[in-house]
């Protein structure tokens, strides 16, 4: 189960010089169980182990480029030949802890981004880069 989602449209910039500093803040993920809403399970060392939805953990904590870590989370960002992000896809179907990478990575994205998604029951909603942060606001169609 899960809940389906579709990129709508997004305008997403990261400059090629805050990318290092967003690789690490994802794998800085890697020890916050707090946030992780993909399940867990007791292990044999008595210890709950978790993992984000849709992610493997491992794929993101070993990335050696931003590209490769964003890709761990199903979010493909686009370089210029300058090496500036400048646009962003996503190839997942569901919802996942998309947020908390969002999240994460806000403070390197440049101002006024945005990534506008669109829920399997019509829900529209955009994530906006804004003052270092990222917020989700909703939506809506019309047509007048």
């Amino acid at each position: 189960m899960g809940y389906c989602m579709d990129l709508r449209s997004a305008k997403f910039q990261i400059p090629a010089d805050k990318k290092a500093d967003a690789l690490a803040a994802i794998k800085k993920l890697a020890d916050d169980v707090e946030t992780r809403g993909g399940g867990g399970s007791w292990g044999d060392n008595g210890k709950k182990e978790s993992w984000y939805s849709w992610v493997t953990t491992s794929e993101f904590v070993e990335a050696k480029t931003l590209y490769d870590a964003m890709a761990a989370w199903r979010w493909y960002p686009e370089e210029d030949d300058t090496g500036n992000i400048v646009g962003i896809s996503f190839d997942g179907e569901k919802l996942g802890d998309d947020t908390i990478l969002l999240e994460a990575i806000a403070p390197f994205v440049q101002e006024g981004s945005y990534i506008e998604m669109q829920g399997e029951d019509g829900s529209y909603w955009r994530w906006v880069f804004e003052d270092e942060g990222m917020e989700e606001k909703s939506g809506r169609i019309v047509y007048e």
